[in-house]
């Protein structure tokens, strides 16, 4: 588009006709002196040649030369979009008159909004197999693998800071005995539970895993003694409290629990984990 604002078209209609873009052409006070049949096409053109009732006229119409303008009409051909650009000229050499040209980025639009939206599945479906690929699938936990690996992330985090950890292991008693009494959905019915409740009662900043097939381990990063025993004395109150309520006939059960610090009961996954399974 070239912005020369003298001497820039003198009714020559197959100038107009020769552009890629829509183009109108109006006096200083919007009277429509001419338009290429783009801009009929595209429904750009008024029935009484008078563009200041046009929605986009008062907003280009004060344009600068250099300025892009994007806008979104609803014309007779649909809902398109512009790229649009105002442009002063002499018609026939000494009447002074704008130029609009429109440019339509409809189908463009249309495209990469498109591209966008299969980019932003795309990335989802991604997060939610990677989420699926970390979580234990029956308590919606965070599986052995992952716990592991935030472990040994956590502890470098706390050495170099200088805080704390706290870990809880919690170990469901008689959950084999529920399985071969009531069948597996009994047994998953517990795990299920424990699962909520750990869930229900972490922070944002906890890491919550299932470690096994009645094992749980709790994470609490930067948290004191105090707070970690209270929050594994929690867990296990509500975890029996609810697991009372089930037609579990003559079958006990407990949680066996364990709770370490770092850096006061070890500085290693293994010695934590031995710790909080042992007691020693």
């Amino acid at each position: 588009m070239s912005s020369s604002p003298k001497n820039y078209w003198i009714r020559n209609p197959n100038f107009l006709e020769n552009q890629e873009d829509a183009i109108l052409i109006s006096d200083n006070k919007g009277k429509l002196l001419d338009s290429n049949s783009q801009a009929k096409e595209l429904g750009l053109v008024p029935e009484k040649n008078d563009l200041k009732h046009s929605s986009w006229y008062p907003e280009l119409s004060k344009a600068d030369s250099k300025d892009h303008t994007h806008l979104t009409l609803h014309l007779s051909s649909g809902k398109r979009r512009f790229i649009c650009r105002t442009i002063p000229i002499l018609v026939d050499e000494k009447e002074p008159a704008k130029a609009f040209y429109f440019r339509d980025i409809t189908e463009r639009s249309f495209s990469e909004a498109k591209a966008k939206r299969y980019e932003t599945l795309f990335r989802r479906r991604e997060n939610r197999i990677k989420e699926l690929e970390i979580r234990d699938k029956l308590t919606g936990l965070f599986n052995r693998e992952y716990m592991i690996e935030s472990f040994q992330a956590e502890l470098h985090r706390a050495e170099r800071s200088g805080s704390t950890i706290g870990v809880v292991y919690l170990d469901i008693d008689g959950l084999k005995e529920i399985n071969e009494t009531f069948g597996n959905s009994g047994g998953d019915l517990l795990l299920k539970e424990m699962g909520r409740i750990l869930l229900e009662n972490s922070r944002r900043s906890d890491i919550s895993s299932r470690i096994g097939s009645e094992k749980f381990l709790l994470l609490l990063p930067g948290a004191h003694k105090n707070i970690v025993l209270e929050r594994a004395e929690k867990i296990k109150r509500l975890f029996l409290e609810s697991s009372s309520n089930g037609s579990w006939g003559e079958v006990k059960i407990n949680v066996s629990l364990g709770v370490a610090m770092y850096p006061e009961d070890g500085s290693t996954y293994d010695i934590l984990m031995q710790k909080v399974q042992t007691g020693n």
